[in-house]
């Protein structure tokens, strides 16, 4: 059971994560502060419905805490497959406001969503 419910979390955060690329790739023309603000809504929206969907869904047994843990690691070792193995341009944007703080709002909109179910 604990597999199954493990295996969906990281689907939800494998989709969140590839829809914050796509505005990612697509929104680098941007105004840096408009695209901060883009970034950051794109990023609470994203978890937040699709997390929101999970806890209706799927969420069975694990505590909420867990369930951010594991979303966490699991968008964590994408980062870390794409940064290290895929990506081969500049890495400038892996900073505290385009990638620690988006992680933060990520897990604490998951937290959130997971909080009010």
């Amino acid at each position: 059971m604990f597999v199954a419910e493990i295996f969906f979390i990281g689907i939800h955060a494998l989709i969140a994560w590839i829809l914050i690329e796509l505005f990612v790739n697509l929104a680098h023309r941007l105004s840096r502060k408009s695209y901060l603000f883009w970034h950051y809504l794109v990023v609470v929206t994203s978890f937040s419905a699709l997390f929101s969907f999970y806890f209706f869904v799927f969420h069975k047994t694990l505590p909420l805490f867990s369930v951010v843990l594991v979303a966490m690691l699991f968008v964590w070792s994408f980062e870390i497959i794409v940064f290290c193995f895929l990506y081969s341009g500049e890495r400038w944007f892996l900073n505290w406001v385009d990638w620690i703080f988006p992680m933060f709002l990520a897990a604490s909109a998951i937290y959130s969503v997971g909080f009010f179910f």
